[in-house]
């Protein structure tokens, strides 16, 4: 098996593809043409029983504005596979990468996953709301699990999709209890800025579920459109309002541009950013805290909470960090804190956990290693991120949110002041799969 090369994030307007060898494993789309592999572990695309190797698709933003978010998931997941492989592998099967850059655009998505679809076992990542819509319908076709890098609702109640994670519906209901229940501010004025697309709407979802749970005043909704640069007319809406929390659903530059543009105009509300609308890159040029200032940091470090569902970066309290950290320092050096690295680093520890469960069952096929995510039941993430549970039922595999405030002087940038929690909106919403 080659060396999976790892390289460490560059800065947000970095342009590149991180690249690795394609195995030639397999032949066709289909997942049909299963074989035998030695030990009697059955064998599909992908998987290659002679060098005893699985092959996984990564489709992720390598270059534009949103490898600010793919380039660090994508080198997480570089680096818990290298540790595995460092290791033996997954019960003596080692994993290779096949990696494409989509620059976050669904036809590009699409053309990425019909070139490399014969040659994987599955897509262990796919991020995007909208990227992974467009190829939610081939992945049926052609029986492919695929790692979901997006926490949208609809995603859930597909048995097809692995979602990691919070769905972003339930993050902001959380965010929402936190306000009215915890915090006591239940006479708050809200207002919320959405793209306006599959990602926005789910954000959406729960910002409207929180509403009608909790009664607290929404005073404006915003959206804006991909690619839109100017941010002043839905910021302008918000402070006509006088909206006190402005939910932000949206990506890192649009999320910068909107606190920038507050600021510009004197208005500093509690921005509280979906988890997609942060990047450490935001802060600073290089992403570190010795780097130089951005423009907008200063405002950033002041009224921006970040919602998630990571632990903080160095937390000694948490079971996985230190093997986590040693993982990064071993395979991925210049790795600097960054949630989305430990993001698709506990993505890579659950794909893990369900080619274990497929080898164990003898059936490395589409349809075993779907079985095996079906049955998955409960994974532990070692406290990086909460614990998955997978069930044929299917839903949300977690339901907990926590959440950060943005500091200037913190690894990473983000200092968690309320622990993962789940309020009563969160635990009572239901999720349909789309007809």
């Amino acid at each position: 098996m080659g060396k999976v090369k790892v390289r460490p994030p560059a800065a947000v307007c970095a342009a590149g593809a991180i690249a690795m060898a394609v195995a030639a494993c397999g032949t066709g789309s289909s997942g049909s043409g299963a074989s035998s592999a030695g030990g009697g572990v059955k064998t599909g695309p992908g998987v290659d029983a002679k060098t005893k190797t699985v092959s996984l698709g990564v489709l992720s933003p390598l270059s534009g504005p949103v490898a600010a978010i793919g380039k660090p998931l994508t080198a997480g997941q570089e680096t818990y596979f290298r540790a595995v492989n460092a290791a033996g592998g997954i019960d003596g099967w080692k994993v290779k990468l096949v990696e494409q850059d989509t620059k976050y655009d669904p036809q590009t998505e699409v053309q990425a996953y019909n070139g490399i679809a014969g040659n994987v076992a599955f897509i262990a990542q796919s991020l995007g709301s909208p990227t992974t819509k467009a190829i939610q319908p081939l992945a049926a076709q052609q029986n492919m699990l695929i790692g979901a890098a997006a926490q949208d609702s609809s995603l859930v109640t597909d048995p097809r999709m692995a979602v990691i994670g919070t769905p972003y519906a339930i993050d902001d209901a959380n965010a929402l209890d936190y306000i009215a229940r915890q915090k006591g501010d239940k006479n708050a004025k809200v207002g919320i800025i959405y793209q306006n697309d599959a990602y926005g709407a789910d954000g959406l979802r729960g910002y409207e579920a929180g509403l009608k749970a909790y009664h607290v005043h929404s005073v404006a909704k915003a959206t804006y459109k991909v690619g839109d640069t100017d941010l002043t007319a839905q910021v302008q809406k918000m402070r006509s309002s006088g909206a006190k929390y402005v939910f932000v659903v949206a990506t890192p530059s649009v999320g910068a541009t909107i606190v920038g543009t507050g600021a510009s105009q004197g208005y500093n509300p509690t921005w509280v950013f979906q988890g997609p609308a942060w990047s450490g890159y935001l802060m600073t040029s290089d992403g570190t805290p010795s780097g130089k200032p951005t423009a907008v940091a200063k405002a950033l470090a002041s009224i921006v909470w970040v919602l998630g569902y990571e632990s903080q970066w160095g937390d000694k309290n948490v079971s996985g960090m230190a093997k986590f950290l040693a993982d990064a320092k071993r395979f991925a050096p210049s790795q600097i804190p960054d949630y989305y690295f430990m993001y698709g680093y506990s993505q890579a520890r659950m794909e893990t956990a369900i080619l274990r469960k497929a080898i164990a069952g003898g059936d490395l096929t589409r349809a075993g290693i779907l079985n095996a995510k079906l049955h998955l039941g409960k994974v532990d993430l070692g406290g990086l991120m909460p614990p998955l549970d997978y069930t044929p039922a299917l839903g949300p595999a977690a339901r907990m949110t926590g959440i950060s405030k943005v500091s200037s002087t913190t690894a990473g940038f983000l200092k968690g002041f309320r622990g993962f929690f789940m309020g009563d909106a969160a635990r009572s919403m239901t999720f349909k799969a789309s007809a």
